[in-house]
């Protein structure tokens, strides 16, 4: 890394750049910025870390500071500020997001995994949200709501893969794909979704740590492509009573010596007994997982969609592979864009593993009942997460599950403009 780090500052010193943005996660999934002059960057900074910053910024408690580390191997230069590169950096905190998965991935060297995401935004001209203590309420406004030719519920299939003018957000798409591509990030498709203004774009398979960099790193390009025109881009999980929810995709697959270990070598199978394995144990703790990738109380809006993952097939399901059979993995589909990757891949991963390790058989025609609240995802960690120790301390479980229920606690003492509207006149 070393190495790396001088190499790095060779290049930053020869191109002249002049800022360096120093990015972290914290534990609710918030990306978090610290700028710091290009000349105050030395080599041991990626050894030692580059600057100090509040530990309530990473894990919203008090204590003392905590210092970024900067990894050299996700330099890029910020796109729409040529005079400014950027790192991904983890923190000195033990209970550090990026840090966990970190140590996941370095747990176990025999199996080394791969994961892409499909990942669902909304892009729209203005939202304007009014959060005083007398009142809550958010409306939106789009020119594309004019001019999709569909509407309804019915209507929603065939918004996808909408196209010129009733797609206003595609020269936003194609400004993420070239932003994206500047940035390291690799997109395979970007298309129009079924909601009016949603859309999709879908990250190529990476290592675990470069795809959550990558899963932080393409919301940021997203948000940023959208302002830059004077118009806005979320990843909340529901964003109105009548458009789908956004969704997020994680597609696994698992490596030993350079092969893909859940192809099934002796054919008839569309996946390996030990990826049955992983689908076993992904499937058994689908509860307790949803806590982290489904982490918000808006993840749990949709009642249509908590009745349709019943069945097995929509919760997991086995891709047919498009760039021949090296490209086998298994889709875990039962997650939103609201999850931070770095604990949410790594609880996913932990899951499976937890199946691999104690051979659990996968029944394709099970029943799943999916946790119909946040509170209800908590509640079944909370009794099942024996399968994170080694990677996910106590006090980080903890810790995150304290955050969440402050988080239900907020929400549940606000009132909505729809409660009012149903018993104001009780």
């Amino acid at each position: 890394m070393a190495d790396d780090g001088e190499k790095i500052l060779e290049r930053i010193n020869a191109d002249r750049y002049r800022w360096v943005d120093i990015q972290y996660t914290d534990m609710l999934g918030f990306l978090k910025t610290v700028t710091i002059p290009a000349k105050s960057l030395e080599a041991r900074s990626f050894k030692e870390g580059v600057i100090a910053v509040d530990r309530k910024s990473v894990l919203y408690e008090s204590g003392d500071h905590v210092s970024l580390i900067p990894d050299p191997s996700t330099f890029a230069v910020i796109p729409w500020e040529p005079s400014t590169v950027r790192f991904m950096a983890s923190s000195t905190s033990p209970m550090d997001p990026r840090g966990i998965l970190e140590k996941l991935a370095a747990k176990d060297q025999k199996l080394a995994f791969s994961l892409g995401t499909e990942v669902d935004f909304y892009i729209m001209d203005a939202m304007v949200t009014d959060s005083s203590k007398f009142s809550y309420g958010a409306y939106f406004d789009s020119r594309e709501l004019a001019v999709s030719q569909y509407d309804g519920e019915f209507d929603q299939a065939n918004r996808r893969f909408e196209t010129m003018n009733a797609d206003l957000g595609r020269a936003v798409r194609l400004q993420i794909g070239d932003y994206a591509d500047l940035c390291g990030v690799d997109v395979v498709a970007l298309h129009h979704e079924k909601g009016r203004l949603q859309h999709e774009v879908a990250l190529g398979p990476a290592p675990v740590i470069k795809a959550a960099d990558d899963f932080m790193t393409i919301k940021h390009i997203t948000k940023n492509s959208a302002m830059l025109v004077g118009a806005m881009a979320t990843f909340a999980s529901k964003i109105s009573d009548s458009e789908p929810m956004s969704e997020a995709h994680l597609n696994v697959s698992a490596w030993k010596g350079g092969e893909n270990v859940f192809l099934d070598l002796d054919g008839g199978k569309a996946l390996s007994q030990l990826g049955y394995y992983f689908l076993a144990g992904v499937t058994d703790h689908m509860r307790a997982l949803s806590a982290f990738l489904l982490p918000s109380t808006m993840s749990y809006k949709d009642f249509t969609h908590m009745e349709r993952v019943k069945a097995m097939n929509n919760v997991v399901r086995i891709p047919t592979p498009l760039k021949g059979e090296a490209d086998k993995r298994v889709e875990y589909r039962f997650a939103d864009p609201t999850l931070n990757p770095y604990i949410a891949y790594t609880a996913l991963l932990a899951a499976g593993l937890d199946g691999i390790g104690k051979k659990m058989p996968f029944d394709d025609k099970r029943e799943v009942a999916p946790p119909r609240s946040l509170a209800e995802s908590l509640s079944s960690l909370l009794s099942d997460h024996d399968f994170l120790k080694g990677v996910f301390s106590d006090e980080a479980l903890h810790l995150y599950v304290e955050l969440k229920e402050k988080d239900i606690k907020e929400v549940h003492a606000r009132a909505t403009g729809f409660e009012m509207t149903r018993y104001q006149n009780i």
